[in-house]
């Protein structure tokens, strides 16, 4: 019998030495790249089929409005009567960009609108040679800052609105706020119903790092019912699905269950000063203040991964670092 139990023991002890091992080296991180200490990604929302030949998939969502997707990042032109309106130049896109407009017509672009000023957006802007650039001054400004060649700066911008009426399309441009970033503008097609907003709903999945490192959480917030305020049925958003109004309508609930988890888990601690009265007296503040903004992220963290498990991909990964800057938003609003 004492032999019986010194084997399982050393087993116990082995097992448990092979764990913290793979805790503490580079091993972990192998593993966790795996994914297997994740959720599944929810079959629906498993990605477009990139045909790896050509470098995208691309799908006809109305007479003339294409959606396109590269290995990272989403996008969509429109062909006209006349010529073709494209939006953005992803550099994940690249060239392959134009050979996928080629593939539907060879009418010249003559428009490209900027959703905004980031370089994984539009860092690939120069190859649209001669077209007339659209963008909100916000975005021009930075891009006159910037003096990036291959973002070359608008040649028409607008402040709050903008129409682009081109043979027989109907695009309406306008801005709500920093939400993501300055300039970050929604684009509408009323009469093919397909809404564009990049970097703020990511369909069937969660945004990544911060509500993708939002300028404005307030902002932020206050475009989802912008959008929604519109009929559509297809909405592109820059990164993750091909959606649509209700998963616009997703994204919102689960950004509200986010705040509201995070309001709560901030007052069950007693607000700003009893935090700063834990911190004031331990040995190192800024420890005790990551603990205290880690804790509550982790209480409101749990209960929007238990009820969006399943529904939204990434909602196991990301969900923590929107319910921390959303604990600090609660301390400083």
């Amino acid at each position: 019998m004492k032999k019986h139990l010194t084997k399982i023991l050393v087993a116990s002890t082995a097992i448990l030495s092979l764990w913290v091992a793979i805790l503490l080296t580079p091993a972990n991180d192998f593993l966790s790249l795996t994914g297997l200490y994740h959720q599944p990604i929810p079959e629906h929302a498993e990605g477009h089929p990139v045909d790896p030949g050509k470098g995208y998939y691309i799908e006809e969502v109305s007479d003339g409005v294409y959606f396109l997707s590269g290995w990272s990042h989403n996008t969509m032109f429109v062909v006209t009567d006349e010529s073709v309106i494209a939006v953005d130049a992803p550099p994940s896109l690249g060239e392959a960009y134009l050979a996928a407009i080629r593939e539907v017509t060879d009418k010249p672009v003559s428009h490209l609108i900027y959703s905004h000023s980031h370089s994984d957006h539009i860092g690939f802007a120069s190859q649209f040679e001669g077209a007339s650039i659209v963008a909100h001054e916000a975005t021009a400004s930075i891009l006159r800052d910037r003096q990036d060649p291959q973002r070359p700066i608008p040649t028409v911008t607008f402040d709050e609105a903008y129409t682009l009426d081109v043979g027989g399309k109907h695009i309406e441009l306008t801005y709500h706020g920093p939400a993501h970033g300055p300039g970050n503008i929604a684009i509408y097609l009323p009469e093919d119903k397909v809404m564009t907003m990049i970097d703020i709903a990511f369909p069937k999945w969660v945004p990544i790092h911060e509500f993708a490192v939002a300028e404005d959480l307030d902002a932020y917030y206050k475009i989802y019912d912008v959008l929604l305020a519109k009929e559509f049925t297809h909405f592109i958003g820059g990164h993750a699905m091909l959606g649509s109004y209700q998963d616009v309508k997703d994204q919102q609930e689960y950004a509200i269950d986010i705040k509201n988890g995070a309001v709560a888990a901030y007052e069950s601690v007693g607000g700003l000063a009893k935090l700063g009265e834990r911190a004031a007296n331990s040995p190192n503040t800024y420890v005790t203040v990551n603990f205290g903004l880690n804790r509550m992220a982790g209480k409101c963290e749990q209960a929007v991964v238990d009820k969006w498990a399943g529904k939204l991909a990434g909602v196991d990964v990301f969900t923590h670092s929107h319910c921390k800057r959303m604990v600090f938003h609660a301390m400083t609003d």
